[in-house]
């Protein structure tokens, strides 16, 4: 069995480490649901799958409009398993505001929630966006529940991403009216993971509220540093 370098280690990596060492541990908790970290991967694994049913490539980016959920972190690591790209929106925008972004982001898919489909429900459809759906096991007209793409598993074998692949574009402050697009790779979030893990010395035993949106970088490296400590 080949040695993982910590310098090809990716984002998905840190979600299979999490269940090999923790197991049934407390990953997340969403009001009284309890995710333990083997269960994290395997809804990640099975979203995954879904995802790759879809045709979905290594490259192609997901666009997401939606408030904090345990899903929003299991699109994340279904994105990093597949090579995808993340690309959440601030939800705070308008729907202008929002499409100016889409249009700039091309996704092949979008993921909304129920707050927020409004935003996009006049101009989505023309907007070449193949696939549209909804955080929950609902979804409004035009969209499909992301619940119905979880395939336990079925998932495919990961894709090989270096770890010097993108792993999620995040929105800068706005130039010439609209956010521009800070490109994350996979290295870029492991080697901050392990540098806040060091200076705010983390361990297993920590937990992280996470008040702040998952669209914004403060609260996905928070987020990820929680999930990848010791």
């Amino acid at each position: 069995m080949a040695e993982l370098s910590v310098h090809a280690f990716t984002v998905y990596d840190l979600f299979a480490r999490g269940a090999a060492v923790h197991g049934d541990a407390p990953a997340v908790i969403q009001g009284e649901r309890v995710l333990s970290f083997r269960a994290l991967r395997a809804r990640i694994d099975a979203l995954a799958a879904g995802l790759g049913a879809l045709g979905l490539a290594a490259g192609d980016r997901i666009c997401v409009l939606a408030q904090n959920d345990a899903a929003y972190l299991e699109l994340y690591g279904a994105c990093a398993r597949q090579g995808l790209i993340a690309y959440p929106i601030n939800w705070r925008l308008t729907a202008q505001e929002v499409e100016r972004v889409v249009e700039r982001a091309r996704p092949a898919m979008m993921v909304v929630d129920g707050s927020t489909q409004a935003l996009v429900g006049d101009w989505l459809g023309g907007a070449g966006v193949t696939h549209r759906y909804q955080l929950g096991e609902g979804a409004g007209a035009g969209f499909a529940p992301l619940a119905s793409l979880y395939r336990p598993g079925a998932a495919p074998a990961p894709a090989d991403v270096p770890a010097d692949a993108p792993f999620a574009v995040i929105s800068t402050a706005a130039v010439d009216v609209v956010p521009r697009g800070a490109v994350l790779t996979h290295a870029n979030v492991i080697t901050a993971n392990l540098t806040t893990i060091g200076c705010l010395g983390f361990t297993a035993r920590d937990r992280y509220l996470v008040a702040l949106p998952l669209f914004h970088v403060s609260a996905l490296a928070m987020t990820m540093a929680h999930l990848h400590d010791e």
